[in-house]
């Protein structure tokens, strides 16, 4: 339940990553990024590029150029070592020997060329697979997900009020950072983490991980980045509070 007298309090978490939280504390605000949960649709998808070499097309296509250039090789040196006289000096061995080595040398550089083409085409695949499924994920998001993302975007733009509480998990050092918020929402178009923002005045302590009330550890494996304190553990979080310290 949200209460109209401005005693709420909020875990918020600002992403997943540690300089998020840390521009937060330094500047003294509290963002939200909706971007982030988009993430969150594409487990299947990044998994199966993760395992799957990044390089697999420009292996592929490159040991079939090495099989065909190595048997075109093999059968013009047999056909150039055949009855020699090893006995003699023979100047026209060493003129096959040089236009064979010439080979080599142009076999070597082709094959740099193709890598440097292969490796922008491995790129561009793989892009191309993240855009597609992008499409067919963003076309269609699971209800659940769709449900998540407009609660927390409805708890951080109307009902985060001034005054409220803010607990704010600071995941790189296992503490929770504790603030009041100061101003209203704000949307800045183009300023990064700080498009969605509220100000927040923080408060000096940060509460070890495990010295929270019980139940946080779920609170930070949930979907919602977004969570409203009640009961038991919303006075936890006031009584973190000293009002004269903000």
């Amino acid at each position: 339940m949200i209460r109209e007298h401005r005693n709420n309090v909020w875990v918020v978490r600002t992403g997943y990553c540690g300089q998020q939280e840390t521009t937060c504390l330094e500047r003294g605000f509290i963002s939200f990024d909706p971007n982030l949960h988009v993430m969150d649709l594409f487990g299947n998808e990044l998994m199966d590029m993760k395992q799957r070499p990044q390089s697999y097309k420009r292996y592929l296509h490159f040991g079939d150029k090495y099989r065909d250039f190595d048997q075109k090789f093999r059968k013009e040196f047999e056909d150039a070592i055949k009855d020699i006289d090893y006995s003699a000096d023979r100047p026209e061995m060493m003129k096959k020997m040089q236009r064979l080595n010439g080979k080599l040398k142009k076999f070597d550089e082709e094959v740099k060329q193709f890598d440097a083409t292969m490796r922008k085409f491995d790129e561009f695949e793989r892009k191309e697979q993240m855009k597609k499924a992008l499409l067919t994920r963003l076309s269609s998001p699971p209800m659940a997900m769709l449900d998540t993302w407009a609660k927390d975007m409805m708890h951080f733009v109307t009902d985060i009020k001034t005054y409220d509480i803010v607990l704010l998990p600071i995941m790189c050092e296992k503490r929770v950072a504790v603030g009041r918020v100061r101003e209203p929402y704000q949307y800045r178009e183009g300023k990064g983490i700080l498009s969605h923002s509220r100000r927040v005045d923080w408060h000096d302590t940060r509460v070890p991980f495990e010295n929270m009330f019980f139940g946080f550890d779920d609170i930070l494996k949930s979907e919602s980045l977004i969570t409203l304190l009640e009961g038991d553990d919303r006075e936890f979080g006031l009584g973190i509070v000293v009002d004269n310290t903000f």
